[in-house]
């Protein structure tokens, strides 16, 4: 089967979802298929708003149109949601190719502009909303990354949907007999690692860490990946006076494994209103790890609740602060003699979801 995948992002810009796409048709390729992979080159890590954006975007639909008009007919088209609107250029793409089109929803547009307050409320976000809803309607197949979105998905536009979790990136997990800290002393470390956009809460975690070093805890708080907050965080941190905080670019993929086991505790955060408009793409690979996650957000949706039952991990509101350092607190007592993790291979994972996706083909 030729598969047409289209993304504003490709594999080496450094966006999470040029690497889930590319190694999602990776995994499909090795089983056989044939995959053409479209992106219209934007680079990453530079956001950019108002209409300097609308015009970044529109150009990239126009180029991911013009380059799938070009490219040998295919099967089948699996889109992201990168530019925003893309289920709308891709079902065009698909009926051209007279192809079958599955759109892997990664983010919610207009929903997630709109709660951010970068669009607002009125004619245009309606007519979006519209637009993106007949999109829906018309694609054979439409994914999402949890319940939580395949739950607003449903009452917002009437959309039945498939549930499919975000590709992990395929990491090197330290030996097993290394999982652990070099010496007893080593400060507590509680681990941020992924997107600094705004859909996520990053100034909280200075304010538990204030919490933690007034209590003379030995605690590190480490700040890797990229995005809006990223400049104004190291100034935040100054201000509060912290002495334990460390701001680092994003680990490669051959460190990024390492980074995480090093830790005692990973942090993942959604901001409360983003529940049901996308799902932080670090979760999985913090599942895998093992370790203990501190999770920020919306407490009552599914992902919360599912996390909240397995015992070990901490689910709390942006607000509850003193909670939130009591938490790491107690964990930090417990890991105080190092703690030995077995983490989870991720190639299992990952050719498990290439078997759904080879199902969902079928279909």
């Amino acid at each position: 089967m030729r598969l047409l995948l289209l993304n504003q992002y490709g594999l080496t810009s450094g966006a999470p979802t040029g690497r889930i796409l590319s190694e999602l048709g990776a995994g499909l390729q090795e089983h056989g298929h044939e995959i053409i992979f479209l992106s219209s080159d934007s680079s990453y890590g530079h956001p950019r708003r108002g209409f300097e954006r609308i015009i970044r975007e529109a150009r990239a639909h126009l180029i991911l149109l013009w380059r799938s008009l070009w490219c040998p007919k295919a099967d089948a088209v699996i889109s992201l949601s990168s530019p925003a609107c893309l289920a709308v250029t891709a079902g065009l793409v698909a009926k051209i190719h007279r192809a079958k089109h599955f759109h892997w929803i990664m983010d919610l547009y207009p929903d997630v502009g709109v709660r951010l307050g970068e669009l607002k409320h009125g004619a245009l976000s309606r007519f979006l909303t519209l637009l993106m809803k007949r999109a829906y309607q018309e694609a054979d197949q439409v994914v999402v990354l949890d319940e939580d979105m395949r739950e607003h998905l449903q009452t917002t536009y009437g959309i039945d949907s498939a549930v499919m979790e975000p590709f992990p990136p395929e990491v090197v997990w330290p030996a097993f007999e290394n999982n652990h800290k070099p010496d007893a002393k080593t400060a507590n470390r509680w681990l941020y690692s992924g997107n600094f956009g705004r859909a996520h809460e990053i100034e909280v975690l200075l304010q538990i860490q204030k919490r933690l070093e007034d209590r003379r805890i030995a605690a590190e708080l480490i700040l890797q990946g990229q995005g809006a907050q990223f400049s104004s965080i190291r100034s935040a941190a100054s201000l509060l006076d912290l002495r334990q905080v460390k701001v680092r670019p994003p680990a490669s993929p051959q460190s990024l494994g390492e980074s995480l086991i090093q830790s005692d505790v990973l942090v993942v955060t959604r901001k409360a209103e983003m529940k049901g408009l996308l799902l932080p793409s670090k979760l999985i690979l913090a599942e895998l790890s093992g370790k203990a996650i501190l999770w920020i957000g919306d407490t009552n949706g599914k992902t919360a609740q599912r996390l909240k039952k397995e015992g070990r991990h901490g689910v709390f509101a942006m607000t509850e602060v003193e909670p939130m350092a009591a938490w790491l607190q107690h964990v930090f007592e417990q890991e105080s003699s190092g703690q030995v993790v077995e983490p989870k291979a991720t190639r299992a994972v990952r050719e498990e979801s290439i078997r759904r996706w080879e199902a969902l083909l079928r279909q």
